[in-house]
């Protein structure tokens, strides 16, 4: 990211920022609080927490890795609120990236199962998972984002992926299978 790294505005930067990572912010804003208006509203404060700390980077990471570790941040203490209630899962069509209904129903099909897997596993469990596979942070950087050791990182996602295996045990997800 280094034209985000060159600019010397904050304005300029946080633009860059914003569409760098404004995308990535708000996916791991929804794994987390599984609501697509709470998630959009806390990326907006996360992107402006990013703006009024502009100046204490210390470029001990990427960007990404700082913005995403703010947006984490943001997301447990939302949890933490009286503000944040249980909210069951119920529309995963939302998540960005997904392909079109006309092109692929099969792998819209398997994306909900598997959201809907990923999803009920505990937060530890998830979050490390979450930022391995859809951010594709390395294990180094989820411990630095997680405040967690490489080998605990490790750990989780050992076990998140186990019980991701248990929950998925017996589907099929080709087309012999419906």
């Amino acid at each position: 990211m280094s034209s985000v790294q060159d600019q010397q505005d904050p304005l300029q930067i946080i633009r860059a920022l914003m569409e760098a990572h404004g995308h990535d912010v708000l996916r791991v804003l929804y794994s987390y609080v599984k609501d697509r208006h709470i998630a959009e509203d806390l990326s907006q404060e996360v992107f402006i927490k990013v703006y009024d700390h502009l100046d204490t980077f210390r470029k001990e990471s990427s960007y990404k890795t700082w913005v995403l570790k703010i947006a984490i941040n943001r997301a447990k203490d939302y949890l933490r609120s009286a503000a944040s209630k249980i909210t069951p899962v119920d529309d995963l069509t939302y998540l960005p990236g997904g392909a079109s209904p006309e092109d692929n129903f099969l792998a819209r099909e398997e994306q909900r199962v598997l959201w809907h897997a990923v999803l009920s596993l505990p937060e530890i469990y998830r979050e490390s998972l979450w930022l391995f596979y859809e951010q594709e942070l390395s294990i180094e950087e989820i411990a630095l984002v997680t405040q967690l050791s490489v080998a605990t990182v490790k750990t989780r996602m050992h076990r998140g992926r186990a019980m991701l295996r248990k929950a998925l045990e017996g589907r099929e997800f080709d087309e012999r299978s419906r």
